[in-house]
């Protein structure tokens, strides 16, 4: 008991002395080592203090007084976050049942900002996920109410405490924190690996950033880097300090070297991603810069292979390789000769420029295309016409190789098209775009009787017929994809696909014969078992074909594209013979 009034004569101390100080962490992007924001923390300046910061909330709990205690230590975050970048957030820890308080409602003012030179822009309030809330529907007014005037608002400790993923939905959060227990020495342990999969895939979804917490060695870093997360708290990016402070240079590059080691080895096939994501900045430099100060600068870097020569507008004009100018600084002249010269008498303009939207796969046969002497020089990749950066070769064969990894893994084994990951991330893509895009769904009607009747492996040449018709009937620049079974897809970038359509079904009507013995054909079906066993007709094989377009619609995303996509292939397969069924009702033809 006395252990306890000791305590509480200790809290009510700190409460009106304000014995309590903030210090701040950093929250860090985990792409360019940027820092996004910073968690307030508050620390008790008592000596030999009998309780820490978590009792000291709860004490405060226990005695009423919760607000006040928050209040106060709120406000000195705000007071003594003076260092903060424009743009930077604070991220304010808060209870998810002081929200509630009429005193924090009311008491945390956009005056009380303005006080410190702030906007609630700035704000992040970050709600601990530990704590059960005793009025839901309260809450949830209360964080919409907050979120309307522009605060923002993050849950802490996902993956320990009491509402899951109600909360997380009830209150549709800008951000997640995931609990640092999972962080713990993830990179040994598969099960937290694919909770944070399972976590992220969720937040992309619902379009949340998601935060790591708890991040304390490069294994850790280097793991979280690589599932995808795309920010990052902890000991080893940035410790708590009194005042805020900028990351060290070696966090930062530590970060950069490991996002672009991680983008390498995952990146996707060409049709979602450009060489804009193996780029890196490198070192560039002016024509009047003298060369031998490029020289110079050479020696000292032994990675550098090459410097870019841009202008004033940041447009690139020429490149010099550590090659070309060791050949002109070497010999017995070479250095006398061009000691004085300036690197616009020097750089060679004739190098490989190209956009950073271009694919990675064009990049390569055209990098791979040059003449031997320049076969392995890095291309200069611009965006908008300036200077984005770099890509090695090096770096684009490594990138190329996954790309066919990729493929090969998701791509059927029968036909050799894309399989269903890329089919899903294809659509996702066109629907988020927004251009014009039509989609085709291809359907094999009395497949099954086909190849009951004619055997699997006459079954697996009408699947790889039609795979061959679409290859043949449709250009390179649509996408064609083999859902799996009889099940196809061709994504456009045009409304207008009709002519596609009748192609594919002519040319399928007229090589399909082939698979047919004479009589059947000249019978027009086949006999085979139905699907309760008794023997029946069948017709001939045909093509049912759906297409939704975004001409009249804009779907939100694939799941109400695949609705829409379900209704229309239904009307397409209650026509007999071959069919073109598009969204619009009264577009349905029968094709003979």
């Amino acid at each position: 008991m006395k252990e306890e009034e000791t305590k509480i004569r200790q809290f009510y101390e700190i409460l009106k002395y304000q014995k309590i100080y903030p210090v701040y962490q950093p929250i860090v992007s985990l792409k360019d080592g940027s820092v996004y924001g910073y968690e307030a923390l508050s620390r008790i300046k008592v000596t030999n203090n009998s309780f820490g910061t978590e009792e000291l909330f709860q004490i405060a709990e226990k005695e009423k007084k919760l607000w006040q205690l928050e209040e106060m230590c709120r406000s000195l975050s705000l007071k003594r976050a003076f260092g903060k970048k424009e743009r930077q957030k604070l991220f304010l820890n808060v209870d998810a049942n002081i929200i509630n308080d009429t005193a924090f409602v009311h008491g945390f003012t956009r005056k009380k900002l303005d006080k410190y030179g702030l906007v609630p822009g700035d704000i992040m309030f970050e709600i601990t996920e530990r704590t059960a809330i005793d009025d839901k529907e309260t809450f949830k007014e209360t964080v919409a109410h907050y979120k309307d005037q522009g605060y923002g608002i993050a849950i802490d400790d996902v993956g320990e405490g009491y509402s899951g993923l109600n909360r997380i939905c009830s209150v549709s959060p800008n951000f997640l924190k995931i609990d640092m227990e999972i962080i713990r020495d993830i990179h040994k342990n598969t099960m937290k690996c694919s909770l944070v999969k399972c976590i992220l895939e969720f937040c992309k979804e619902l379009k949340i950033s998601l935060i790591a917490e708890g991040i304390e060695t490069k294994e850790e870093l280097d793991k979280i880097i690589e599932l995808g997360v795309c920010y990052g708290q902890g000991f080893f990016l940035g410790r708590p300090k009194e005042k805020i402070e900028v990351i060290s240079e070696d966090v930062v590059d530590m970060i950069i070297e490991l996002y672009k080691k991680h983008q390498v080895m995952k990146y996707q096939p060409s049709f979602f991603g450009t060489v804009e994501t193996l780029c890196s900045m490198g070192i560039t430099t002016k024509k009047d810069t003298k060369a031998v100060d490029i020289f110079e600068t050479f020696r000292k870097e032994s990675g550098l292979s090459e410097i870019c020569v841009i202008d004033d507008e940041q447009v690139p004009i020429g490149i010099l390789t550590r090659k070309e100018l060791n050949e002109a600084f070497g010999g017995r002249f070479g250095f006398s000769l061009n000691s004085k010269r300036t690197v616009k008498e020097i750089m060679r303009k004739d190098f490989l420029v190209l956009d950073g939207n271009t694919s990675i796969e064009s990049v390569s046969k055209v990098a791979l295309s040059r003449v031997q002497e320049q076969i392995y020089d890095a291309v200069v990749i611009i965006k908008e016409d300036k200077y984005l950066g770099t890509v090695t070769i090096k770096n684009l064969l490594e990138a190329a190789v996954t790309i066919q990894v990729s493929r090969a893994v998701d791509s059927n084994p029968l036909t050799g098209l894309p399989g269903n990951l890329l089919i899903q991330n294809k659509i996702k893509e066109v629907i988020e775009e927004k251009n014009p895009f039509a989609i085709i769904y291809l359907d094999l009607d009395n497949f099954k009787a086909y190849n009951d009747a004619y055997g699997f492996n006459n079954g697996d040449l009408m699947i790889q017929l039609v795979a061959d018709v679409m290859k043949e009937s449709i250009s390179d620049s649509n996408f064609k994809g083999h859902i799996g079974g009889d099940d196809f897809v061709v994504v456009a970038g045009s409304w207008d696909v009709k002519d596609i359509c009748q192609k594919i079904i002519t040319e399928f009507q007229r090589r399909v014969r082939i698979l047919y013995n004479q009589k059947d054909w000249e019978n027009g079906y086949i006999v085979s078992k139905n699907r309760n066993g008794f023997i029946e007709q069948f017709p001939i094989a045909s093509l049912s074909i759906s297409v939704a377009t975004n001409e009249k619609k804009q779907y939100k995303d694939v799941f109400e594209f695949s609705n829409e996509i379900a209704k229309v292939k239904k009307r397409s397969k209650k026509i007999e013979g071959n069919s073109i069924c598009s969204g619009l009702e009264e577009e349905c033809d029968h094709e003979k």
